[in-house]
């Protein structure tokens, strides 16, 4: 007779143990973290500031501005601690979604209030793994910096940790939005920059202390990163 491991539903979306508890910690992720961090940063020769900012223990969520598919491999090389991600549902698809949805990536569906989503982050948080989030919601194709959604504020406060918010830079040199691959070729150092920031926390439960802990991240994460501020939500589908 075969033991149950709880559901596993299509595309990787939520994961249990077999107690019914979701599964904070993917088994592969913080070996990996530790053996591909240095060597990565290395490689990118990235200038990473702050990094005092980051909580030494419990969960967080690591908020960034988004240009480049770079971005997620960087900020996970970044951060000294093993981090999880919130990417779109169609990067948990094929051979490298399963790989993806192995090392921690929570699917979302973009566009819609995704309660599936939510509900395994808000696990994840409270059992003190850091999620690393893009409040725009996708990638600038403009290089412009895009009104963040409301998801980011909500999930901080249900959970009571703390916003990191971070800024990148040079990452779409790298591997532009336009390129499936990204460049083979070493960049100057300093090129590729990562700023963590002072955390924010969402003081309570209203919509205008989530609407106030937003607009402080997204200004913070502005002068991090240094791109145009554009007061229009950017187009889902990139």
């Amino acid at each position: 007779m075969k033991t149950s491991h709880g559901p596993k539903r299509r595309g990787g979306r939520i994961t249990r143990s077999i107690t019914g508890k979701v599964d904070a910690m993917p088994t592969g992720l913080r070996p990996l973290h530790g053996s591909l961090r240095k060597p990565l940063l290395s490689l990118l020769q990235a200038q990473i500031n702050g990094i005092e900012n980051i909580p030494a223990s419990g969960g967080f969520l690591l908020a960034a501005n988004h240009r480049a598919f770079l971005d997620h491999f960087l900020l996970a090389a970044a951060t000294p601690r093993p981090i999880r991600f919130i990417g779109k549902e169609t990067l948990a698809e094929g051979l490298g979604g399963r790989f993806n949805t192995a090392m921690g990536m929570i699917p979302v569906r973009r566009g819609i209030a995704d309660a599936e989503m939510m509900e395994t982050a808000s696990a994840v948080l409270k059992a003190g793994v850091p999620i690393a989030i893009f409040p725009e919601g996708t990638r600038s194709r403009t290089g412009e910096l895009y009104r963040f959604r409301s998801g980011m504020a909500r999930l901080a406060v249900e959970t009571g940790v703390p916003i990191v918010p971070t800024g990148i830079r040079g990452s779409w040199r790298v591997w532009p939005p336009e390129n499936d691959l990204p460049y083979f070729r070493i960049p100057p150092h300093g090129l590729v920059e990562v700023t963590f920031c002072k955390p924010v926390v969402v003081a309570t439960d209203s919509p205008r202390a989530r609407r106030d802990a937003t607009n402080l991240v997204y200004d913070r994460i502005a002068r991090a990163c240094g791109q145009p501020r554009n007061n229009g939500y950017a187009p889902i589908g990139g």
